[in-house]
């Protein structure tokens, strides 16, 4: 869906979990997918709720 230009908004929570280098959440080689951050808010635990829009 990203790839086609589908997507308008993407809401995510990010727990902080340590995880050797971690997990990407795109694999690598990845083209730029225009997002601007609008949201970002701590939740309990020390996760954060973020929401990007894509950028057109």
């Amino acid at each position: 869906m990203m790839e086609a230009g589908r997507l308008d908004v993407l809401e995510m929570v990010v727990l902080p979990l340590l995880l050797s280098d971690g997990i990407p959440l795109f694999p690598e080689g990845t083209p730029g997918l225009g997002l601007r951050l609008v949201k970002c808010e701590p939740r309990t635990g020390g996760a954060l709720h973020v929401v990007y829009e894509a950028v057109r």
